[in-house]
């Protein structure tokens, strides 16, 4: 992989990782204030498990298959750069 297409790569990894984490603030944001003080499923406030339990199990998910999808695993160091530099 050529150093452009490396810096390509991990701009593109960046941006996904940003927008998961602000599609992860936004969620959260949605599931505190949103629902109304009943109580849930399993007895907690719904809101809790809403913004506490059921929302980060299914960004874990969301995660995980986006590093299978999005992310590449490559070498950083610049092979030729660092031959270079060793010669000075």
């Amino acid at each position: 992989m050529k150093l452009q297409q490396k810096y390509q790569q991990a701009s593109k990894e960046a941006r996904w990782a940003l927008g998961v984490t602000v599609l992860y603030v936004i969620g959260w944001c949605l599931c505190a204030y949103l629902p109304s003080g009943t109580q849930g499923p399993i007895g907690f406030p719904l809101w809790f498990e809403l913004a506490c339990i059921y929302l980060p199990v299914l960004f874990i998910v969301v995660a995980y298959w986006v590093i299978r999808i999005v992310y590449q695993d490559f070498d950083l160091d610049n092979h030729a750069g660092s031959a270079q530099q060793e010669k000075k």
